[in-house]
């Protein structure tokens, strides 16, 4: 799915405004899926891609088709998002590892991870805000 800027709000200024990009995308849904906003140095979105479908209780990030679109369309950060169809945001353990695999991949090619977002009921956990890893640049 490509996207044209005008899609798209102004800059990312905080996790409140990125959330409420996807919350459409992503709230009562009753599986999992994952989703990446690509961004300019300015934060201002290029593209916005649903990563991948998943079950009831899990999805897989697939970091080779986040990186892939990342470079096509030139963005040099991302936010990964996916939701929780339990309404509860808290990131699992493979969350958080998974996370951390995206991270590491993105900066072999200097793109910024700057978040992942869990959307839940009327609520997400931002592992910028809650300082789960270090994704402040």
């Amino acid at each position: 799915m490509q996207a044209s800027q005008k899609q798209f709000a102004s800059q990312i200024s905080d996790s409140d405004s990125a959330a409420n990009l996807l919350r459409e995308d992503l709230h009562d849904l009753d599986h999992e899926e994952s989703w990446v906003l690509y961004l300019n140095n300015c934060n201002r979105p290029l593209d916005k891609l649903m990563i991948t479908v998943g079950s009831i209780s899990s999805t897989i990030v697939d970091i080779r088709r986040i990186v892939k679109q990342a470079l096509l369309c030139n963005a040099t950060r991302i936010i990964l998002f996916h939701n929780h169809p339990s309404g509860n945001p808290l990131p699992s353990k493979a969350d958080i590892a998974e996370t951390e695999k995206l991270k590491k991949a993105c900066d072999l090619f200097d793109i910024s991870l700057i978040d992942h977002i869990i959307i839940g009921d009327d609520c997400f956990y931002s592992f910028a805000d809650e300082s789960e890893k270090s994704f402040r640049q």
